[in-house]
Formats: structure tokens, sequence, C-alpha cells
């Protein structure tokens, strides 16, 4: 018996693609047939790979990158024609060229770089430079979806979505990566050392970032003793899968009992099928806009950044390559620029508004108040009276309120220095 492999150059040369994504050599193969494409209507010979000076190379690619349209004879987004730009130099450097030269960095490339420049410029002038990313789901969608039918326990296809739709969200899924090589054992409940605290560990993977590290990147799903628990509902779902299959996600059966053993078939979901997984779901829940799988994802990285835990800490979660990738979960939201907008017209304005807490055994219901310079209190519903701004301190004191807890106080936004209150608005509600 041979100690040691006897592999053909043809196995050897199929064991280095693997250290790049399929995604990725797609995407390679299509940015090399781009630039051959537009040789060829150029009248120029279209194996660049075969060009004997760096000289010749470049000029090609000067007026390419500035005459470079899509199929239909638009000029590309930026990315797109960033993303051709890299796909040339990643199949010039890649089997069998194996150039030892780089078309972005090289100073020999130096002409068609500044054309690229040029490009870019013009792409920013017509508007096309902006990059979409996958928006994270707002809270009033994500509520929405999570308590909706789509997603009960009680039923196959709603205890298949809610599980599909935790491990997305837990372990930080890029949309359908491998999810329909996924089987029983992709996952495994633990316990934990310090608590007995069950939780769901994913397996070390195969992914598109991580190919050739040792170290595993993945999240924790804990259990939290809710009727809408992750772990349960996962472990019920396993109970539930055909026994002579092992794939985990497979088609539901048509029609069912609560007692039956088995509520799904050997029947695995293909790759299309998990790829319109939220985009489905989306559309069932009537949410504000079509999610793709990658939002759950975003919307992770998102509460996770706003809950304030470290980009380290995170980027351990989400598999990411770097923390300059991960930044693109750091925006500012919708929510907070519409509060700075607020900020914004109210000092224009010159409308100054105190915000008071919600009191406890308040015997003002939803009432407002406003108080003048002059001291006079406007009540909805009531005669006007006069009380100085000591009468009202006293009257908003917590000492005026026994029934009130210690930790109760009174929030004021926003703080003032050094400036005149002219109109003064308190709303105190219940």
């Amino acid at each position: 018996m041979k100690r040691f492999a006897d592999l053909s150059r043809e196995e050897i040369e199929n064991k280095r693609r693997l250290l790049t994504p399929t995604t990725t050599q797609k995407a390679t193969t299509s940015a090399a047939k781009v630039f051959r494409d537009y040789l060829a209507e150029k009248g120029k010979p279209v194996s660049f790979e075969q060009y004997e000076t760096s000289r010749e190379l470049d000029a090609a690619l000067s007026s390419f990158y500035i005459e470079a349209r899509t199929k239909t004879g638009e000029i590309y987004k930026k990315t797109s024609l960033d993303a051709v730009r890299y796909g040339i130099n990643r199949h010039l450097k890649s089997s069998p060229q194996n150039k030892d030269f780089d078309i972005l960095t090289d100073p020999s490339f130096a002409s068609s770089n500044e054309m690229f420049k040029v490009a870019m410029r013009e792409i920013k002038a017509q508007g096309k430079a902006a990059i979409n990313h996958h928006p994270p789901m707002s809270d009033i969608d994500r509520n929405k979806l999570y308590n909706s039918i789509y997603l009960s326990q009680a039923t196959p296809n709603g205890l298949y979505n809610k599980v599909q739709f935790d491990i997305r969200y837990y372990f930080c899924r890029r949309g359908a990566e491998n999810m329909h090589t996924m089987t029983k054992d992709t996952f495994e409940v633990k316990l934990d050392a310090n608590t007995g605290r069950q939780y769901l560990y994913k397996k070390d993977e195969l992914t598109k970032n991580h190919r050739d590290d040792s170290e595993g990147y993945t999240g924790f799903m804990p259990a939290t003793g809710t009727h809408d628990c992750p772990v349960s509902t996962f472990l019920k779902y396993i109970e539930k899968l055909h026994p002579e299959s092992e794939r985990l996600w497979c088609y539901p059966r048509d029609s069912f009992h609560d007692e039956d053993t088995t509520w799904y078939t050997c029947k695995p979901v293909g790759k299309h099928g998990l790829q319109q997984f939220l985009p489905k779901l989306s559309k069932q829940c009537g949410l504000s806009q079509i999610y793709t799988n990658h939002s759950i994802r975003a919307t992770s990285a998102t509460v996770l950044h706003r809950a304030s835990h470290a980009p380290a800490a995170i980027q351990s979660v989400t598999g990411h390559k770097s923390l300059s990738s991960l930044a693109i979960y750091q925006h500012t939201s919708a929510q907070q620029k519409m509060d700075m907008g607020d900020t914004l017209h109210q000092h224009i304005a010159g409308n100054t508004q105190l915000q008071v807490l919600p009191r406890p055994n308040s015997n003002l219901s939803h009432s407002s108040v406003a108080h003048t310079a002059t001291g006079r209190v406007d009540m909805p519903g009531a005669s006007s009276f006069d009380m100085s701004f000591e009468d009202m301190n006293c009257f908003l004191s917590p000492e005026n309120e026994p029934d009130m807890p210690p930790s109760t106080t009174m929030q004021v936004l926003p703080t003032f220095h050094n400036c005149t209150i002219n109109n003064l608005n308190i709303t105190i509600t219940k």
C-alpha cells in the first residue's frame, strides 16, 4: 500500500481551483469574455493574454475602460466596471496564463489606470456611482414577519420558515451560500459550561471568505426558554424530518396531522427555492419592500452594531474578512436621520420643546401643558391659571407623587446653556 497519493496534473489543477470560490471563477470568466468581445468589435486581436508587450495591453485597456458598455449599450455602473477590471486581472494572473504583472498596480499600466479614473468620473457624473447595499429589515417588518402565521410552529411550512429564518439570522448567513448542502449534522446542540444553557453551534464550513484558514467563524443560537425558543423549534424540526433523508431543508408533505412523526418528504429544496426564501415571505406577509436573503445578514450585523458590540466580536460571527468590509453595516439609520432633521427644524423654527417622560399614577392623562414666559399655564379642556416657575418645579417634583418608584426621573431634552426661553411647551403623558 502506497503512503502518498498519486494525482494527475488535471486533478491537481482542479484542487487548486477550489481555492477560488465558484462565484469568483464565474466572474473572472465573464470579465475576460467582456474584454474579448470588445476587442473583437474593435477589430483587434482577441487573445489579449498573448500580447507581446505590456504597452500593447495597456493601450487596449485604456480604450476599453472609457468605451465599455453593457449589452444594452448603457454605461456600466461603478461596481460593475470595477468588477470587470478586477476580473481581467485575476484572469491574467491565474493558470494557465500565470502573468507576473498586475494591471492594477504595475507602473507599466499607468495610462490605463488613469483612463479608468476618467471612466469612474463619468460614471459618477451620470449618477451611477452609488452602491446599493442590501438593506436591513426594518423593525416593523421584522416583527410583522416573525409573528406571522407564515412562521408558525404549528404547521410544516411555518416551522420550516421559522427554523430557516433563525439559522440565517443568528448565524448571519450570506444569501444562499452553502444552504443547499446543509444536512442534519451541520448544526450541533451544545451546553454552555458555565450556565448549562443549551445553544446551537454551526460546524466549520468552506465559505467565500474563508477557504484556507484554520479559524472557524460562527455565532451561537442560545435557548431562550420562551414559546418561540429557536433551539426548541430547531429540535422539533429535526424530529419531524424524514428519517431516510439527511438533507436539512426538505419540502413539507401535502397533508399532515399534529401527531404525525414525519412532516416532510425526502425531496430536498433546491438552490432556487432557497434563494427565493425571503423574497417570497416578503410578498406573503405584505412587508414594506421585497427583501433579499442577504437582508437577514445585514439585519443581524446592524442589530449587533447598534447594541454596541465590538466590531471584532461581530466579525467573529459574520465571518467578514476585514473590519473595513463590516463597516457597511455601521451606517446611519433612516430613523436617526429623521431625528436629526427634526433637530434642524426645531433650531431654524425657534421652537424649543421639552419632553417629559411618562409618570406612573399621574392624574394627567395625555394632557398638554403650554407654559409661557409670563408664568401662565394653558391646559386643554380646562381654564387657564397662573403658575410661577417655582410652582411648576413643585408641581413636577417627584416628592408630590409618593407612589412613584425612586428610579423614575424627569428627563428633559434638549439641554440649553446661556439662553432665554420665550416659549415653553411641556407634554405630560400618563
